[in-house]
């Protein structure tokens, strides 16, 4: 059934006492972001290549794998040490690996200059 009102249809979801006064749409509210895309985008890339290299740092046998899985490198940890307290720190971590970690910590290290802190991200 076709009607000669010309407003477009619309739903409102009213109390009773108010179904007779002309209520307007309310205008849409914008979308905040609490967190700088690329820096974050940036971040979550350097988290998965630092567990893709964990896996292969630590051989495939059971008891190993289950110590890769409790690593645990924090990125804002090591952003708040100077570059040699990271070093440090990351040789602390990985003291129980039977592979070389030298070529992933200057990987690392490398990756962490310009990074910067996850509370740091925030958009103000």
């Amino acid at each position: 059934m076709a009607t000669s009102n010309s407003r477009p249809t619309q739903v409102t979801f009213l109390a009773p006492e108010k179904q007779d006064e002309d209520v307007t749409p309310r205008k849409l509210g914008k979308l905040t972001v609490k967190y700088n895309r690329k820096e974050l985008q940036r971040r979550i890339k350097l988290e998965e290549w630092i567990d893709a290299q964990i896996q292969e740092l630590y051989p495939s046998q059971d008891e190993l794998r289950d110590e890769a899985d409790e690593l645990d490198i924090d990125v804002d940890d090591l952003l708040d040490l100077s570059f040699e307290e990271q070093k440090s720190r990351l040789q602390d971590i990985l003291h129980e690996c039977t592979r070389p970690t030298e070529e992933f910590t200057m990987e690392l290290l490398g990756r962490l200059k310009g990074l910067r802190k996850l509370s740091d991200l925030q958009h103000k």
